[in-house]
């Protein structure tokens, strides 16, 4: 295992002691690490309330770094963040806590990939890299069809490298150009996190396909005889089925205009978005740390499906409107482009283009 670097508080002798890096999995928690490693808990009380209310949640599959002699923790990282991580040193028999930044290194790379294969298999054998072919295909997830990518496909790329201690934890895709004999599709990652073409035009619509993950659509826009009132009547939006609680995503970029009660619909969300659209999520049994007139990003966790208001069963009532006048959320997840006008699309052009120049010097130099 690579020890350079790992722990630079450390004196130098200690490099002697055996260092291991453990994943933090489904079933760790902190009381359990304390206890396996004979750390007094009164460690844990000492710490900042922030700190442990995030030591209650470490992120899934996190890299822990130990210090051991023999079976004895000397020293432990324990990332409870993207920044920062609880360093706990054994000082004689006593234990001490710090709170230091995770330092990463980030890394410039380029690649010219065919396509003969797989995608996930091509991309990782040119590579080594175990992200990009899985953000390739969201990138380019409206556009092309990986299922039947046709052979001789070539793939240019320009993306970072984001690694802690030689292992690679993140990549980001700043270009991406996929080619064959019947299509040029190139991606150029832009200053809002929107991936957009040559013109200006981004990959993806503008709404997300569903504000959710769901088991089943049991009542779809349009007319219908309506459960409760027994009566047929408008439905002005499409039901999406699944457990209480479920986390509800907003579908698009916008403002919440409305938090709170509507009768019949329960708890609602309203957020309102470019383009004149407004969407609605109905029967929610909670809502996450938002507000009225909040700024939220496309996929930010808004509320939580419930089922409350007017309803026979745990569902989300999602409703698109556009101009004041109802329409059906299928037609929106492929035809609202967002598109960039005036200025922006002349800056974004120029960006473009050194992009292109630094793809074409990295070519020339091969």
């Amino acid at each position: 295992m690579k020890k350079i670097l790992l722990f630079l508080l450390i004196p130098l002798f200690l490099f002697a002691y055996k260092i291991e890096i453990k994943e933090w999995n489904k079933k760790d928690t902190f009381y359990g690490f304390l206890k396996a490693n004979h750390i007094p808990f009164s460690l844990y009380y000492k710490l900042p309330k922030k700190v442990q209310k995030q030591l209650a949640s470490i992120p899934l599959n996190s890299d822990i770094y130990l210090l051991k002699n023999g079976s004895e923790i000397k020293q432990a990282l324990i990332p409870f963040n993207d920044k920062e991580q609880l360093q706990i040193i054994k000082i004689g028999k006593a234990y001490t806590t710090k709170i230091v930044p995770i330092r990463y290194s980030v890394e410039d790379k380029t690649a010219h990939i065919n396509i003969n294969n797989f995608i996930s298999y091509d991309v990782y054998h040119a590579t080594k890299n175990p992200y990009l072919s899985k953000k390739l295909t969201k990138i380019f997830s409206d556009r092309v069809n990986f299922k039947a990518l046709p052979k001789n496909t070539q793939i240019d790329l320009y993306y970072k490298v984001k690694s802690r201690f030689g292992k690679i934890i993140d990549t980001d895709i700043i270009y991406a150009n996929i080619k064959n004999r019947y299509y040029d599709i190139s991606a150029y990652k832009y200053t809002d996190g929107r991936y957009y073409d040559k013109k200006g035009r981004s990959l993806k619509g503008m709404f997300l396909a569903y504000p959710l993950r769901f088991k089943r659509i049991s009542s779809p826009f349009g007319m219908r005889f309506h459960p409760i009132l027994h009566k047929w009547r408008m439905h002005d939006g499409i039901d999406f089925v699944n457990r209480v609680g479920t986390p509800i995503h907003a579908v698009a970029d916008g403002r919440i205009i409305y938090k709170g009660w509507i009768r019949g619909y329960g708890n609602v969300v309203k957020i309102k978005h470019k383009e004149g659209y407004i969407t609605l999520y109905g029967h929610l049994h909670g809502f996450a740390h938002i507000r009225n007139g909040q700024y939220v990003r496309q996929g930010q966790t808004i509320a939580y499906l419930g089922n409350t208001g007017r309803s026979t069963g745990p569902h989300l009532h999602f409703g698109v409107m556009h101009h004041g006048k109802w329409i059906n959320p299928v037609k929106i997840r492929k035809s609202v482009k967002v598109r960039l006008y005036g200025k922006r699309r002349k800056r974004f052009l120029a960006y473009a283009e050194q992009i292109d120049e630094k793809m074409n010097q990295k070519v020339a130099s091969k």
